[in-house]
């Protein structure tokens, strides 16, 4: 129960007691709990939907959506998606990125990058809501939460302290808990969406599994922000993946 507090305290702002004195161990143990995290959070997007729907347009049942999975988050991961995308669209050397990547402040690359970002996620959101798919808002969160941890498992850490630092380790000891729960979650998605289901995740992973590689190559390993923008990007690819395959 406490490691499952850790997670959700960390990745939501639902009202959680946060646990005092985490150790590094627990908070790195805590990953195991991200795709039911994104489980949790999926309800909420779920529920909203069903109860908008009757009193409002598919586009604005998206934009609200949208709207409240970015303040269920804190906006955590759009956090990290826009300081990762500073760094790699920056050109600068591997170092210098890393060093764009601690900033706190917004770049052009990342505002435009998150506005691109959004646009094309409230577009794939109103598709769904406009066939009525509603259990796709449910999968989408689980799975992501589920398909960052390729970067986590099978890359190292780029830094040598951070929020991401033993996540990999951690994993690395349990991969059978990694292969479990993407069964699960596979098994889940295929069941509620069929080939939508299952084409979403195989666009998110292949690509997912692509942009680690390549970023890890780059920059001799993966970061926490590198980790919140892989959530974003896998949301948004099981989107781009399922959406042909959604029936109206």
């Amino acid at each position: 129960m406490r490691v499952f507090l850790i997670a959700v305290t960390f990745l939501t702002r639902l009202p959680f007691p946060a646990p005092n004195e985490v150790t590094q161990k627990e908070f790195t143990s805590s990953q195991r709990c991200y795709p039911l995290i994104g489980l949790i959070l999926g309800l909420f997007l779920l529920f909203t939907a069903l109860f908008l729907h009757p009193y409002y347009s598919p586009l604005i049942v998206a934009a609200l959506i949208l709207i409240e999975e970015l303040l269920l988050t804190g906006g955590l991961h759009m956090d990290g998606f826009m300081d990762s995308m500073d760094a790699l669209w920056s050109a600068r050397t591997p170092e210098r990125m890393l060093e764009i990547m601690k900033d706190s402040r917004v770049g052009s690359f990342g505002a435009l990058s998150a506005i691109a970002m959004l646009v094309l996620k409230f577009s794939l959101l109103a598709e769904v809501c406009r066939a009525g798919s509603y259990l796709t808002l449910l999968i989408m969160p689980m799975l992501s939460r589920w398909m960052f941890l390729i970067g986590v498992i099978f890359f190292p850490y780029a830094r040598k302290s951070g929020l991401g630092q033993g996540f990999h380790e951690d994993l690395k000891q349990t991969p059978w808990f990694f292969l479990i729960e993407g069964i699960c979650s596979l098994a889940l998605a295929i069941y509620l969406l069929h080939w939508a289901g299952l084409m979403g995740f195989l666009f998110s992973f292949l690509f997912l599994l692509y942009f680690t590689r390549k970023t890890s190559k780059l920059l001799g390993g993966l970061t926490g922000d590198l980790y919140g923008a892989s959530i974003e990007l896998s949301e948004l690819l099981f989107l781009l993946g399922a959406a042909p395959f959604i029936q109206h």
